[in-house]
């Protein structure tokens, strides 16, 4: 059976600590030499969003996984992650596409106990702790890591990266979560009329629209790669 562990944000407002692997918000836990990456669009320094440390039965057990996105810019053509032009269920994804889709999002994967706090980033997302607890229910429709993704809209499971390395599911969010914001952290731009950059106005940024989101994972642990899929 397929280990699968629920993950929990919890909204208890906690001031964050160095120990913490798994959060929401607050300051990125990256290696020394990783620097906060920057939007290919628009230059920007990206928001930081949520990081995970899979845990000990999870085909990406030692690795974590930093989320960053831009706010500071918006393009129709990248509200969400770019897509295969071919049939998703079963794909094989072409060299090169997992870095190259990545123009205002940023996918990082490292070492867990490589990480440390970035304390000159600073926090648009507001800190929340994420726990794991492992579930008996592959199924279960949650936020989650590993198990089996609940697809809303349909399999779109992709099979292989550049026909030699197998794909895993690492996790999914379930559509509709606000990531909330400190009242100092600048504004998330959203298309206005005229498909104009206008500011959200919102006390919360939104990951990929708020989608549903599927992340897969290379088997590979050695170049571990990010495939993002959404549904809605």
């Amino acid at each position: 059976m397929t280990v699968c562990y629920t993950l929990t944000i919890e909204e208890s407002e906690v001031i964050q600590s160095p120990t913490e692997d798994s959060f929401v918000g607050g300051q990125p836990k990256l290696p020394f030499e990783h620097e906060i990456p920057c939007c290919r669009d628009c230059g920007a320094e990206q928001s930081f969003f949520f990081q995970v440390a899979f845990p000990e039965k999870h085909v990406w057990c030692g690795r974590s996984m930093a989320v960053f996105m831009c706010t500071a810019c918006v393009e129709e053509e990248t509200l969400i992650p770019r897509m295969l032009n071919a049939p998703l269920l079963g794909a094989d994804i072409p060299a090169g596409f997992l870095d190259d889709y990545q123009t205002n999002f940023r996918i990082l994967i490292f070492e867990s106990s490589r990480g440390v706090l970035k304390t000159t980033y600073q926090e648009r997302v507001k800190f929340k702790r994420i726990s794991l607890v492992e579930t008996d229910d592959p199924k279960r429709n949650d936020h989650k890591l590993g198990g089996e993704p609940n697809w809303l809209l349909g399999d779109e499971t992709p099979n292989t990266y550049n026909s030699t390395q197998r794909m895993a599911f690492l996790m999914q969010l379930l559509e509709g979560y606000m990531f909330e914001i400190g009242s100092d952290a600048p504004q998330q731009l959203k298309l206005g009329l005229g498909t104009v950059p206008v500011p959200m106005n919102k006390p919360f940024y939104r990951l990929f629209l708020k989608n549903q989101l599927y992340f897969f994972g290379t088997v590979d642990q050695d170049h571990p790669l990010v495939y993002i899929l959404t549904q809605v």
